[in-house]
């Protein structure tokens, strides 16, 4: 029988658009007994006014132990002696897997990813953007190699979603999957009803 993990989880929530993915994610890793730390971009607070998320703030509050500006770099989660079981970026800008791909710690998002691929800690980097360009996609390769975990917030129909809320948990439900969290999000392949 496998172990669940425990413990705490870092989220760092960047200035894409998509940011019902990271709120998504706090409250399910929140409602698994997971002691959620997220961090918050200030082009995440400029896309949630931007897109009309006047909620967004208070809903990470809600699912978050605690919530840290980018510009918190002394914060304990910014220290690799911060034990921590992984991190998801989600959703994760393409400024955001830059600065990871070559090494940069500008800011607490960038630098607690490092952490996690130095530490060989599970990051999950649920990149929203489309096209991606040569740059972009060595960037994702570079962050692959080094043991990162490359995840598109692509969500599949056949679950036969209803809304928006399905489509934004599909793709939660596969971070999920990738940092090896059990849950019940969506259905999957074959258990989704017709």
């Amino acid at each position: 029988m496998i172990s669940m993990p425990t413990g705490r989880v870092i989220i760092g929530i960047t200035g894409a658009s998509g940011l019902q993915y990271g709120v998504r994610a706090a409250q399910a890793l929140s409602k698994s007994g997971f002691d959620v730390h997220t961090i918050v971009s200030d082009w995440a607070k400029k896309t949630a006014a931007a897109e009309g998320y006047s909620d967004f703030a208070a809903n990470v509050r809600k699912y978050s132990k605690s919530v840290y500006d980018e510009s918190a770099m002394g914060a304990d989660i910014s220290s690799s002696s911060f034990n921590v079981y992984g991190m998801i970026i989600i959703p994760c800008s393409i400024k955001t897997l830059g600065e990871i791909a070559a090494g940069i710690a500008s800011n607490l998002v960038s630098r607690a990813a490092l952490n996690m691929l130095r530490s060989r800690k599970r990051l999950v980097l649920v990149v929203r953007e489309t096209p991606l360009g040569m740059i972009e996609l060595e960037n994702a390769l570079r962050v692959t190699r080094a043991g990162g975990i490359i995840l598109p917030a692509s969500p599949a129909f056949y679950s036969h979603p209803k809304n928006v809320d399905d489509m934004v948990d599909f793709v939660v439900g596969k971070a999920l999957d990738a940092m090896s969290i059990e849950h019940e999000i969506y259905p999957r392949w074959g258990k989704a009803k017709r």
